[in-house]
């Protein structure tokens, strides 16, 4: 598993930032469970970009005093969040209030993932009033691309970033607080599931409107009062979030924008960049390192 909070272990007092990488510190000393590749805390908060290192056998239940939020980029994930399914092989915002009890972890070791916790204190400090629940549970869709530019503040911290790590986060218990409203209308959601299916093949208006027995014109309306986003728009969001997880995989991008759908992978490229606020290059360079990218390239001009 991925984020195993060891209290009082990745505080600073005053403040203070501090920048380890994998050979500076252990997984113990960071209080997570992986193989820190970037980390960065301050008094309130620790960011972590991290490799699973513990076989999913030796993962046992345990809890959380600590908040803490799991961002899944690449890998096969199990857990008992709401909204997750029985094994989760996509990109994944999963919020883990103070006090969570769980077994979440990874199916095999060549995951990537990010970590944010905070102690319970500044947890409700930050809340202010604002009451997300007592569940673990998965965000919606929406709250992944602002989990990327975490990505960019975990490798270049600079005196603004704990402000930057703070107002997504605010963003994420506003999705935290909507997704644990009433559920709305279940046609809806048979709709959205229809669009997350990424084994069929994408559907029609008049298919989806089907399936909630609506109107085409009353669905579309609907869909986008509920979810903030047409049908087609989600999807595509949804396409590119798996992109994220090729990616992240090792697979190159003209290799990703073909098993996705794409025309070739300028199309990807322009997408992603429209999406997530950067290019491909870039994502992957932030997630797995300039190393490993180089050696991606060098496999591509060897075929």
């Amino acid at each position: 598993m991925a984020a195993s909070t060891v209290p009082g272990a990745l505080w600073r007092t005053g403040g203070r930032m501090t920048t380890t990488s994998a050979a500076a510190s252990s997984p113990a000393s960071l209080g997570v469970r992986g193989r820190a590749l970037l980390h960065q805390a301050t008094g309130d908060l620790a960011l972590a970009l991290l490799q699973p290192t513990i076989p999913e056998h030796e993962i046992r239940s345990h809890q959380h005093d600590d908040m803490h939020v799991v961002v899944l980029l690449a890998g096969r994930y199990v857990s008992d969040a709401a909204g997750m399914p029985e094994v989760c092989a996509e990109p994944a915002v999963i919020f883990n209030p103070p006090g969570t009890e769980h077994r979440d972890r990874f199916r095999s070791r060549d995951g990537r993932f990010m970590t944010l916790a905070m102690p319970a204190d500044a947890y409700a400090r930050l809340c202010d009033g604002v009451t997300p629940g007592s569940r673990a549970l998965r965000l919606p869709a929406a709250s992944f691309a602002r989990a990327l530019s975490l990505l960019r503040e975990i490798r270049d911290w600079d005196s603004a970033s704990s402000l930057a790590v703070e107002a997504v986060f605010a963003e994420w218990l506003a999705d935290a607080s909507a997704s644990t409203a009433p559920a709305g209308d279940p046609r809806l959601q048979r709709v959205r599931e229809r669009l997350d299916d990424a084994s069929a093949q994408p559907p029609s208006l008049r298919d989806l409107a089907a399936i909630a027995g609506f109107h085409p014109v009353y669905l579309a309306r609907a869909f986008r009062r509920r979810y903030g986003v047409s049908p087609s728009n989600y999807l595509r969001m949804r396409r590119l979030h798996r992109a994220v997880s090729l990616l992240a995989g090792r697979r190159t991008l003209a290799d990703a924008a073909a098993t996705l759908g794409f025309t070739d992978a300028s199309h990807l490229h322009r997408s992603f960049v429209a999406e997530f606020g950067m290019t491909p290059g870039a994502f992957r360079r932030l997630a797995l390192g300039r190393g490993e990218v180089s050696r991606i390239q060098d496999r591509c001009l060897r075929r």
